[in-house]
Order: structure tokens, then sequence, then C-alpha cells
């Protein structure tokens, strides 16, 4: 295991999330020690005022580890997931930021390393994000989120906001640049790691690479986890036009077709129509239901080459060419 000497010239900074984590954050830290690196790091803690022995624990450990630079980010209050995410954003000032929650953990000694190597490589990228394993605690239950394989894949904003592959931040990598752009509205809100993931790539790509390196937990402490398949579908649903905002209609197409996916699976689940304002806020109807039908043939990463490459003025031409509207 090759560890890094304390440094206030970290090229990586691990920032910790905890938050009443007392009974998982040793597995958390364990895993950022046996990383093995060939540069320095440091670990910065942002604990959103835990009442357990959380804080106590993670100072234990490291003045057991006195070769490792640890920073703790003061709190005296509890601010929200959100706020906490903010300001710890706004503290680390290395090249990169990895992210580590409290109650996840790594299982590759090679995770920092693979990602630092693939964003040194992929200038175009901002983010690089892993597979991971969902682990049903109550079920002592690990899935893996896609096959696990080997190389990676690009994704673009508009692929995430179909489907959020990255899934949570314990697997994410940033250039801290692209993290010190985000806009302010985004930490007004209630942000979760698929709303930042998303204006983050809204300025660069994010490569995802296929090996399962870092584990997410469901269990019966987490907020998120205590809500039914039903009730995570209706939050995310009321925040789309709130993202939409916040990206300020950019990715309004694509905000409007999972509003409208989601409605429905939301009406199936509960067995009734729903009407939801969401969608009629979003004015999914509006779009020309050609459009839907032309797009459908259309593979998704060429949509995204077009929308990125085609002139603006061509692009324009284009859509009232193919829809009869107005261009975007």
């Amino acid at each position: 295991m090759s560890m890094p000497a304390p440094s206030t010239d970290a090229r990586v900074s691990v920032l910790l999330i905890t938050y009443n984590h007392e009974g998982y954050v040793e597995k958390a830290i364990d895993s950022v020690l046996m990383q093995e690196v060939d540069f320095d790091f440091d670990i910065v803690v942002a604990d959103d005022g835990s009442s357990d022995g959380t804080l106590s624990l993670i100072r234990e450990i490291a003045d057991q580890n006195p070769s490792v630079s640890f920073r703790f980010l003061r709190c005296d209050e509890n601010v929200g997931i959100t706020k906490n995410y903010q300001r710890a954003f706004a503290a680390c000032d290395a090249e990169y930021i990895a992210v580590l929650e409290g109650d996840d953990y790594w299982v590759s000694p090679k995770k920092l390393a693979q990602q630092f190597r693939f964003l040194e490589k992929h200038r175009e990228c901002d983010l690089c994000s892993v597979n991971y394993y969902v682990y049903e605690e109550g079920r002592a239950q690990f899935t893996p989120r896609v096959p696990p394989e080997q190389g990676h894949v690009v994704l673009g904003a508009r692929e995430l906001i179909s489907d959020n592959l990255v899934g949570n931040f314990s697997t994410c990598m940033y250039r801290s640049r692209a993290l010190k752009q985000l806009p302010d509205a985004l930490f007004e809100a209630r942000s979760y790691d698929w709303a930042v993931n998303i204006c983050v790539a809204r300025y660069g790509l994010i490569g995802f690479l296929r090996e399962p390196m870092s584990v997410y937990r469901i269990h019966d402490r987490g907020a998120w986890s205590l809500l039914s398949h039903v009730q995570k579908l209706k939050a995310q649903l009321e925040l789309i036009p709130t993202y939409d905002k916040i990206t300020d209609g950019v990715f309004h197409y694509e905000f409007a077709v999972l509003a409208e996916r989601l409605s429905k699976v939301i009406a199936d689940a509960q067995g009734a129509q729903v009407v939801h304002a969401q969608s009629a806020a979003l004015e999914v109807m509006s779009l020309p239901p050609q459009r839907h039908r032309v797009l459908d043939l259309v593979p998704p990463f060429m949509i995204t080459v077009g929308r990125q490459l085609l002139p603006p003025f061509l692009k324009r031409h284009l859509i009232r060419l193919v829809f009869g509207g107005k261009g975007e």
C-alpha cells in the first residue's frame, strides 16, 4: 500500500461527507487509506452536526494515521445535506475532488488512481464516475449498477437526465474548477448528486468506468432509503421544474420527457390516472407530436453530438424543416 505524505499541495482532496455515520464511517475511511496512489491526497471532513460519535471516531482514526492529512471543516449546527455540500465544495482547493459519503465505501484500492489517470488523459471530461454495487443492508444483497466490464463510456447531461448512471456522489471524482462553477441557485433548492452532475455535464462530459469500485448502502437510517419507490419518483418529479429553471431551459425537452415518463410510472404504480401539475408546468404537451416519433428513431448520442456541433442557425433551420415549429 502506498500512502501519501501530509501535504498542503494535494492533487486530490477526498471529501468525506458525514452525518450520524458512527456505525459506518470507519469502513469508509479504511477504504480511503487502502488506496494505492503515486500522488498526494488529503481528506477533508465535512460533518453536518452529527449528534453521535462520528466526529470523535474520525479524529481517533486521524491520530492513528499521521502520514495522512485530515482537515475538519467547522460546523456547529445541522445545515442540511445540500448546504453541507456547498460549503464542502468551496473549501476544497485541490485540482481534483473525490467524494465519499460516510455510510458508503470503496472496494478497489485503485479507484482514486484510475479516476485520476482518466481525468488527466481525458480533458473533455469534468467528472469521472465508476460502476458500483448497491448493498441492501436488510437483505445482505449486493447488486452491480450495470454488469461489470472493463473500459469506459462517455455521457452527456442529456443521457444523465434520462438515466442517472452515475448514481451517487461516492462514485465521483470531479475537476475542482467544475464544482466552483456550479450555479448558486442549485444550493438554494434540495439538490442531490443527480442535479449537481447535470450542471457539471452542461459544460463538460462524464467518463463512467465500467468496473465496480464503490458500494452504495441502502439502510434504514438513511432519509432517502426510507422512502418507498413511488415516494422517490414523486420527489424527483417535483424537483424537475426547479432543475429545468436552474439549467436555463437548456435541457427543457429532456426534462419534459422524463416528467411524462415518471408520471406514467407513478400512475401505474398507484393504479389510477394521476393529473400532475409538474408536467403541465414543463409544457410537455406543447411539443409537436411528430417530434416524439422522429427522435425515438435517432440514437441519443447522435442527438447529443448534433446539438453540440451544429451552428445555431443551421439547427434552427433543420428543426423548422423536420418539425414545422420554432427552433430551440
